[in-house]
């Protein structure tokens, strides 16, 4: 590869890291209000992370765009590395382990996020079974949910 495909790689590199960097601390952050059992943000986490994956579409075209200009375009960034220009080779292979790392923290996250929330399910998924099972508590819930939402109904048609 030459000079200036080698320079436009290391900058695509350098944002793709941002990228997951970014995308990391959310999932971190989401993780953490899982644990701390706060499901009112889950709902923000969820409309970012979809951000998120359209950026990355879009980001994942450019790769794609600047592969194509490589002798290997179906290469992977490891297998291009030792065609960058020799004065930018050795930055290239930092910022791919770079994002490696960052990669592989995400991966680590994502699984943790999904374990913790599939095991707050189940537990609320065993309480309505709880419930269910036993009519006086679900004459109770039932009668609470019709009473909100007859008031909610009634403050919607003031408004």
């Amino acid at each position: 590869m030459d000079r200036a495909l080698s320079e436009q790689f290391i900058d695509f590199l350098k944002r793709y890291l941002v990228f997951f960097q970014e995308f990391l601390l959310l999932e971190t952050e989401k993780y953490q209000d899982i644990t701390q059992n706060r499901v009112d943000k889950l709902d923000a986490h969820v409309k970012t992370e979809e951000a998120y994956m359209l950026k990355s579409r879009g980001m994942e075209l450019e790769r794609d765009r600047l592969m194509k200009q490589t002798p290997l375009p179906t290469a992977t960034f490891r297998e291009l590395l030792p065609l960058f220009d020799s004065s930018l080779r050795a930055q290239a292979e930092e910022l791919y382990q770079n994002l490696s790392g960052v990669i592989l923290e995400l991966k680590e996250m994502n699984l943790r996020c999904n374990y913790l929330a599939e095991l707050r399910l189940r537990r609320v998924e065993m309480e309505i079974k709880k419930i269910k099972n036993q009519p006086e508590l679900q004459k109770k819930y039932d009668a609470k949910a019709r009473e909100e939402c007859q008031s909610r109904g009634f403050i919607s048609k003031k408004v």
